[in-house]
This record gives structure tokens, C-alpha cells and sequence, in this order.
């Protein structure tokens, strides 16, 4: 039976969505029947960015200067990039990203630039560095999709965070006033906030709707007394409460047949597959229909680079572009990222969703990262697609060579000058075709446009046309 102070915890995280925005949600789909699954959005977000050289693929014949698509299909496994081959038993869901850039961050302020790299990443949009926490200037994609598409009686979204000992996962979820989401970044804490209150019995729940109803009560009796602007705000003070209440009660009586029982495993690799479980019971219960999943910093023993240095960050990630072992490190870093992902790819397949199909079929999966690099650059950013077949044609690598006027942070030894003459594609873009896979209307996430360093106009609107087929 869950306790009375664990119900009001979990109360109180649940109301922390008020003041997001997420009660406002109204989902197209909420009362989609048996036969019309929900489409769902995960994303996932992991440290240091990618290996550029080690990630890419380049077929023979293929030029670095103009725009390409390859058919990954079509591709042995042994043509596919290190990094990227764990994915090979999923290459018909896949849409590799090669020509994007976080162009953005480049021209924010100045501040940290892994904090400026994630707040641009998943919201497109400039960083404040004005108060004591990193915070963004709009919401992220993930909360303006779920805005669109979530059950008003059950979870807007949901936010994960497999953490590491050295370095916790990156902030992916960021609401409407610019503040990032909590997190859930253990197993029981992600497994009480989807199954907590289906699981007691504690009579708080019961009478949570009376409560309210004499709330509504004594707000009819004091109406006369008020003015209209007190009217006003009582009136959306009781509406968030009363919407509060219809979401506490549908959480509390979900009727779920694939819960899985909770753990708390200590290995980075277990408690990946774990929150996996998780995602995929979410999905399948339809308690959520995004969730956000953040990767801290693995142990280096988890990619066989215990021997080397315990720290990512500052032994491996920073070194890339100066040492051949650095970047093959990094290189297996992400090759390990890779696995675990296909195995979450894995898990969404072999579940059935509501309309015969699979969790996979109904689901678009975006995976980047807050940087380019280990290096802290942001020049070749690599996001992959997995999924989305209702809107996207997988099964391709596409490649677009850097021709955006705005200038980059680079090592010395790939241009004498610290910067790159041009950008690739600004990564709003992506964000922009993820949002109208999702359902959403719109052809600007975050920043419309900017201006270079020398006052050239760069566009950062409308979808990647290409991705469509």
C-alpha cells in the first residue's frame, strides 16, 4: 500500500506540471480507439557529441560538396561506420543526419558551452545564463510536442536520466518558463511516477475529488465578494486544480497488464535496459506519449577504456583531435551508446501496441547529443532518426555539405584560424521535422533566423524536405 507521504510526493511532482504548461495539454489522440494507436516521441540525448571521422559513412564516388542520399539498406555491414553498426539490424528505421551544425550556439553568449550546446539543442533557441542555473529562452521540442499530443488524465511527458558516478545525463526538458523539468534518474523514482498511484490504495486518491469540490464550493460563496480581476484568477487557479485532479485520478485507476517490477541494478548498462522496460510500459499503457531519456557519462570500463583513465570528460572526450587513442575511445564510447540504444529499439519492437502493430511502428525516436564534439565544438552535429515511417522515409544516410554563412570554433590543426569559413545546415531544422512528424503545425522550433558573424542572413526555418522521400 503506498504511504500517505509517498502519495503527497508524488502529489506534489505531479502538480509541479502545473505551472509547465502541461495541464493546458490537449491531445488530438486522447480518445483514440483500439484500432488508432497514438504516435509517441522519445528522445535521447548522451555526452560529448561524435567522432565526425570515425562516425560518418563515405561510399566510394560519393562527393564531400554536394547534397547525397545513400540507401542504408543496400549497404553490407561492413560498409557501415563503427559507431553507427550496432544499428545495422535496424537500418530500415534509420535516418542517419551528416551536414547539420549547432550553428546557434555559436552565436550565443558567452557561457559554458556544453550548457549552451544543450539548451540549443533541444530547444533551438538562445541559453540565459542570468541566474544561478542555465536556463533556455522557450520551451523544448519535447514539451511543445507534448502540448500537442498528450492525455489530459494521464502524464504530459516524461523525463529520464540514466545518471553516472562523474557526470549526470544532460537537461533535454525545459518548460515554459524557461526552467529545466526534474528528472526521474533512478529506476524506483521513474517506476513511482508511472505505476505509484495505480498501485496504492490510499484513500488521499479517493477523496482527492471531494476536496476539490469543496474548494469549487467556497468559491461560488465568495464570488460575490470578489472583483472581476479576482474572479478571473480564482476562476484559473480552481481550473488548474480541477485539471490537476482529472490527472491524479486517471493515473490512479491505469489498468496496466505489463508493468515491470521495479529495480534498482547499479551497473550503467542494466539500468539502461531498466529504464528501457520503462519506456516501453509507458508507451504501451499510453501514460505517456514522450518521453525524454538523458545519458550521463558512462565508467570507462563499460567501453574498455578502464585501463587508459576513469574520466571521459577531461581523459578522453577533450583529447580527440590531439591523440589517435583519444579518439578511438570515443569512438567505441559511442559505438557502446549505439548498442544500447538498438537493444531500446529492440524492446519497442517485440512490444504489441493497441492496433496489432508494434510500440516501434507507432514511435519516432531522435537521439543527439549537446555538443558536436568532445572538443567542444559545435560544427559536425550528428542527430539519427529512428522511426516516424508514418512521416519519414528510413532507410537513408543524408549528407549536405557546409555552406552556411556563419563561422565555427575549430581545432587548429583541421583550420590555422580556430574557425571554419562556413556551418552546415542550423540543427533547427531537425527539430522542425520532428515537430511536424509529431503532428504539430509549425515551421520555426526556437530561433527563425540570425545573423552570421558578418551580418549574413541565416535561415534556421522549416523542415528538412529530404527526410520526406
Amino acid at each position: 500500500m503506498i504511504s500517505r507521504r509517498d502519495l503527497l510526493t508524488q502529489l506534489g511532482a505531479l502538480s509541479a506540471y502545473v505551472g509547465i504548461g502541461g495541464l493546458a495539454a490537449r491531445s488530438l489522440l486522447a480518445h483514440a480507439d483500439q484500432e488508432n494507436a497514438p504516435k509517441r516521441l522519445l528522445v535521447i540525448s548522451h555526452c560529448h557529441g561524435w567522432p565526425y571521422d570515425a562516425w560518418k559513412i563515405r561510399p566510394s564516388g560519393l562527393s564531400e560538396a554536394q547534397p547525397w542520399a545513400l540507401d542504408l539498406t543496400g549497404l553490407d555491414a561492413n560498409e557501415w561506420s563503427e559507431p553507427l553498426s550496432p544499428l545495422y539490424a535496424h537500418r530500415q528505421r534509420l535516418i542517419a543526419l551528416d551536414g547539420l551544425s549547432l550553428t546557434t550556439a555559436e552565436l550565443d553568449a558567452d557561457g559554458n558551452r556544453h550548457d549552451t550546446g544543450w539548451v540549443h539543442s533541444w530547444t533551438g533557441n538562445w541559453a540565459n545564463f542570468s541566474g544561478t542555473d542555465t536556463r533556455s529562452t522557450s520551451r523544448s521540442l519535447d514539451q511543445l510536442v507534448a502540448e500537442h499530443i498528450a492525455r489530459p488524465d494521464h502524464l504530459p511527458s516524461l523525463e529520464l536520466s540514466v545518471d553516472a558516478s562523474n557526470e549526470s545525463g544532460r537537461p533535454i526538458s525545459y518548460g515554459r518558463s524557461g526552467d529545466r523539468l526534474p528528472v526521474a534518474n533512478t529506476l524506483p523514482m521513474a517506476w513511482s511516477r508511472l505505476f505509484g498511484l495505480s498501485s496504492g490504495t490510499d484513500d488521499l486518491v479517493l477523496r482527492q475529488k471531494d476536496v476539490l469540490n469543496f474548494a469549487q464550493a467556497e468559491f461560488e460563496a465568495l464570488r460575490p465578494r470578489l472583483s472581476n480581476n479576482q474572479k478571473q484568477r480564482m476562476e484559473a487557479h480552481y481550473d488548474l486544480l480541477n485539471r490537476l485532479g482529472g490527472r491524479l485520478e486517471g493515473m490512479a485507476n491505469i489498468d496496466c497488464s505489463t508493468i515491470p517490477e521495479m529495480s534498482n541494478p547499479e551497473s550503467f548498462d542494466a539500468r539502461f535496459d531498466g529504464f528501457s522496460e520503462l519506456v516501453a510500459a509507458a508507451f504501451a499503457c499510453d501514460i505517456t506519449r514522450v518521453i525524454t531519456l538523458s545519458l550521463g557519462e558512462m565508467p570507462t570500463a563499460d567501453f574498455g577504456w578502464d585501463h587508459y583513465t576513469d574520466d571521459v570528460h577531461k581523459g578522453l572526450a577533450h583529447g580527440i583531435y590531439d591523440n589517435t587513442d583519444k579518439h578511438q575511445a570515443m569512438t567505441d564510447y559511442i559505438r557502446r551508446h549505439a548498442e544500447q540504444v538498438a537493444r531500446l529499439v529492440h524492446t519497442l519492437e517485440t512490444t504489441p501496441d493497441m492496433d496489432g502493430q508494434s510500440l516501434m511502428d507507432n514511435t519516432l525516436i531522435v537521439w543527439g547529443s549537446e555538443l558536436a564534439n568532445g572538443w567542444h565544438g559545435y560544427q559536425h552535429y550528428c542527430p539519427v532518426l529512428i522511426g516516424g515511417s508514418w512521416f519519414f522515409q528510413g532507410g537513408r544516410y543524408h549528407h549536405w555539405p557546409h555552406e552556411t554563412p556563419s563561422r565555427l570554433l575549430v581545432p587548429a590543426n583541421i583550420d590555422p584560424s580556430g574557425y571554419s569559413e562556413k556551418s552546415g545546415i542550423p540543427h533547427q531544422r531537425m527539430l522542425v521535422s520532428a515537430a511536424q512528424a509529431m503532428g504539430l503545425d509549425t515551421d520555426q522550433v526556437g530561433i527563425g533566423h540570425v545573423q552570421g558573424q558578418e551580418g549574413e542572413f541565416v535561415e534556421c526555418r522549416g523542415l528538412l524536405d529530404e527526410l520526406i522521400g
